[in-house]
């Protein structure tokens, strides 16, 4: 077999068909970035930003998305990218903090000034995170989960707010670039310095056209199937949508499912018998669909 006979694959995974077919199975269930204008003009957005250091104020923008909106993945990628970025960033995330730490302690361990004693007695560690931003080249902070940080109590929440604040202004020049479900707008809003410092861009639902088309036709391409799925027929892909709900963690569950069973039953393509019968095939590999999410921002 000459794996390069599969030009319908991306010359990237060709290398999967060196596998067994149990491993090239497995392999299709791994996760992997794939490029769409949502996501890259969102990354795009953040690298303009950070080259724009001489502001008072260091430009912010607040990322909103429901669950399965394909959050977690674009951070991931900004992750992947970050080394090779001139501008550099660092990564916070709110909900994994099993020692109970602040968003400040959080910074302060990311930037690898730890929590110690004098951080918890209040001692000033400004000149040592200024001297640790500019010997980096730190120009921006991810927050994943940011609303973690803004639905405490009152004064939590205010010490949060104020940090954010602080963050982007003189003493440090970050772009903050926090991402949260969309009620972590409605806190945003409350605070008037705040609402003007923080773009507001949203990751939403796919909606059936040429953008959804190119993801799904897209990520297919990376899958290690030995046969061409039918991208001529637009019904597979209206499938897709509605067994996804237009949930981009959906439509990769369902994607990487279907395509293991084509491995299994031989088919070696996705056709529409895998999406009748997607419920039952997801259940065999333990995935599962999540719901549409109504929009939090009123439960802020």
């Amino acid at each position: 077999m000459n794996i390069n006979d599969f030009a319908h694959v991306h010359h990237s995974r060709r290398y999967l068909f060196e596998l067994t077919d149990e491993d090239r199975m497995i392999a299709c269930a791994t996760d992997f970035w794939v490029p769409h204008p949502p996501g890259e003009k969102i990354i795009s957005r953040i690298q303009i930003s950070m080259r724009m250091s001489k502001k008072t104020v260091a430009p912010c923008m607040l990322v909103t998305a429901p669950g399965g909106a394909g959050k977690t993945a674009l951070i991931d990628e900004l992750k992947n990218r970050n080394p090779n970025f001139e501008n550099k960033l660092i990564f916070v995330t709110m909900h994994q903090s099993p020692n109970g730490y602040s968003l400040r302690d959080l910074i302060l361990v990311e930037m690898g000034l730890g929590v110690g004693r004098r951080a918890r007695q209040g001692e000033n560690l400004t000149p040592m995170m200024q001297h640790m931003i500019k010997s980096e080249n730190i120009r921006g902070i991810v927050i994943d989960e940011v609303h973690d940080a803004l639905t405490l109590t009152d004064v939590q929440q205010r010490i949060n707010l104020s940090l954010l604040k602080n963050l982007s202004g003189s003493t440090y020049g970050l772009s903050v670039f926090a991402f949260g479900i969309p009620a972590a707008a409605a806190v945003l809003r409350r605070d008037p310095r705040l609402a003007r410092r923080y773009a507001v861009h949203s990751l939403t639902e796919w909606k059936n056209g040429a953008e959804f088309r190119s993801f799904v036709g897209t990520y297919i391409t990376m899958l290690p199937l030995k046969k061409p799925t039918n991208f001529k027929d637009q019904n597979l892909f209206l499938s897709i949508m509605h067994a996804g709900q237009g949930i981009t963690d959906n439509i990769v569950k369902i994607l990487q499912a279907s395509a293991m069973m084509a491995i299994i039953d031989g088919s070696e393509r996705i056709t529409h018998r895998h999406l009748d019968q997607i419920d039952s095939i997801m259940s065999e590999f333990n995935f599962a669909l999540r719901d549409a999410e109504p929009d939090g921002d009123e439960e802020a």
